[in-house]
């Protein structure tokens, strides 16, 4: 049967939906989920970070294995507020109405601002050091490249007479 473009246009609908289906990485019963769990595996046996990928004989792409950047080890100096109490008598004693402007919104925002201004961290408050701890690289999956007309040439002759002329007309 020959298709029009309304009927191409419902058979390539359909394929969306469905090969959608089968390459969700996200779905772990999904063809493309097994495929993740394979390679990932092959990565952790041998090593190696790139496959190809054959129909039959014929390499039509590769799978690459996709891992996050590392990151190192980061340290910087907050404001903690100790005691407020002892805060907001330094805050009433250095000016009262700026103690209950500060006092309406945070004291702590008032803090901070006080350490930037003056360096001097305010009575009641004391630095406390934060560690951001190092990240080595992790797996976050993998990276498939299909040289479209590799596969059409090998799938020559096995597909339906409508998947094939979709395919066809798609790759002019």
């Amino acid at each position: 049967m020959q298709l029009d473009d309304d009927g191409r246009l419902a058979l390539a609908q359909t394929l969306y939906k469905k090969t959608g289906e089968l390459v969700d990485a996200k779905n772990p019963d999904s063809l493309r989920a097994r495929e993740d769990a394979k390679y990932k595996e092959l990565y952790e046996q041998t090593g190696a970070r790139s496959f190809d990928v054959r129909i039959g004989d014929v390499i039509v792409g590769t799978y690459s294995i996709k891992f996050s950047k590392p990151k190192d080890s980061e340290s910087h100096e907050v404001l903690e507020v100790e005691n407020y109490y002892d805060l907001a008598a330094f805050v009433t004693e250095l000016d009262a109405d700026l103690f209950r402007k500060y006092a309406e919104t945070e004291l702590a925002a008032f803090a901070d601002w006080y350490l930037f201004e003056t360096g001097e961290v305010p009575e009641g408050c004391k630095l406390v050091e934060v560690v951001t701890p190092a990240v080595g690289k992790e797996y976050i999956g993998g990276a498939l490249k299909v040289n479209t007309q590799a596969v059409i040439d090998a799938m020559r002759g096995q597909l339906s007479q409508g998947i094939a002329g979709l395919l066809e007309a798609a790759n002019e």
